[in-house]
């Protein structure tokens, strides 16, 4: 499976404009239950308070099958993803909408040319408790979150802490060792 960075700089590299949002990547990596729930098709209308979905983020990393992310409590975002010449990371910011989306934004770098990218994610309540996502605009909802934490929720891949820079430093030096090698060439 590619990394979404892979695939952002991928379709960067054809030339595909994002007009502000991320690629569909970011979907299929944040939302690998929702072929399966496609079928409920869930509705979900009850609003989440800004300051429950900002617990949810802030000073906590989202791990990824190849990368990571960490959201800080002061607003800066971190990301990695990839390794090889597949490797990227983002340094930019994120914040919690009065509508319920938390968004991340920062420019992507990656073995190739650089681009901004903003990603949403919206959150509703459903019965019981359960919080929803889906990627803005218009992705498919899935469960987020139950009350009680279910194997298969995405939000088990929150982890307390940032366990992304790292990570994201190790990328942007195989990156610079990566372009070095590509300009002696």
């Amino acid at each position: 499976m590619k990394s979404i960075a892979a695939v952002t700089v991928a379709a960067m590299l054809a030339g595909v404009t994002f007009a502000g949002t991320a690629p569909a990547a970011y979907a299929q990596a944040a939302a690998p239950q929702a072929a399966a729930q496609a079928a409920m098709k869930p509705n979900p209308t009850g609003m989440p308070s800004v300051t429950s979905i900002d617990a949810l983020y802030s000073g906590k990393s989202w791990i990824w099958s190849d990368g990571a992310a960490y959201f800080s409590p002061n607003r800066k975002f971190v990301a990695w993803a990839g390794s090889g010449k597949d490797v990227s990371y983002v340094q930019g910011t994120w914040w919690v909408s009065p509508i319920g989306w938390v968004c991340f934004q920062g420019m992507w770098h990656a073995n190739g040319p650089s681009g901004r990218n903003s990603t949403c994610f919206s959150h509703r309540m459903g019965p019981e408790q359960v919080m929803y996502q889906r990627k803005e605009p218009g992705g498919d909802w899935y469960v987020f979150k139950h009350a009680q934490m279910m194997t298969g929720d995405e939000y088990a891949k929150f982890k307390n802490g940032d366990l992304a820079s790292a990570g994201m430093m190790k990328a942007k030096q195989e990156l610079k060792a990566i372009r070095a090698v590509s300009a002696r060439n």
